[in-house]
């Protein structure tokens, strides 16, 4: 059952209830899975704070637990509307995101622990050893091996972020 955002959804945080937190809790049941404890009542507690968190984490944007527009977008749709093209050159914090996603990806996850995608500092710069790390795993990914982190390298990305948890 998918929505579509036809009207503007309010902002939701800890403490709020009410019809939209019922709304926002059945998302993060659709989006993130079963979370231990996260359950449709219609109270925004520590438990769906935490799961809108996962789920920002998972579609890279900022993990803060607030519920605003672009969450609310990224429920509905399954992914981040608004992720630049990013490649060498480019900087900022989407692309320190994606140096610790990939970098992360080594450390327990049994099926990526060999393939060790991003070794440099995570420093929001995209050089040569991120444009590395991208393309080893758009070549894993079976995509477009270009360096260029496009609409298909990010919707990997995100699937990669459901398996790698934050910390």
């Amino acid at each position: 059952m998918q929505s579509s955002v036809q009207t503007q959804q309010p902002i939701l945080q800890i403490g709020f209830a009410g019809l939209a937190v019922k709304e926002l809790q059945k998302l993060l049941l659709q989006r993130v899975g079963d979370i231990e404890g996260l359950r449709v009542d219609g109270i925004f507690g520590e438990i769906t704070k935490l799961a809108v968190q996962l789920f920002q984490y998972q579609v890279f944007l900022k993990n803060d637990g607030i519920v605003e527009q672009n969450t609310w977008q990224a429920l509905y749709t399954g992914q981040r509307q608004d992720l630049p093209e990013l490649s060498r050159g480019s900087y900022g914090s989407e692309v320190a995101r994606v140096q610790k996603l990939l970098k992360l990806s080594q450390v327990g996850q049994q099926e990526l622990s060999s393939k060790g995608y991003y070794f440099g500092a995570v420093d929001s710069k995209f050089g040569p050893k991120t444009e590395v790390a991208v393309k080893v795993f758009q070549q894993d990914k079976k995509l477009v091996v270009d360096g260029v982190i496009g609409r298909e390298t990010w919707k990997a990305l995100m699937e990669l972020a459901t398996r790698v948890q934050p910390h």
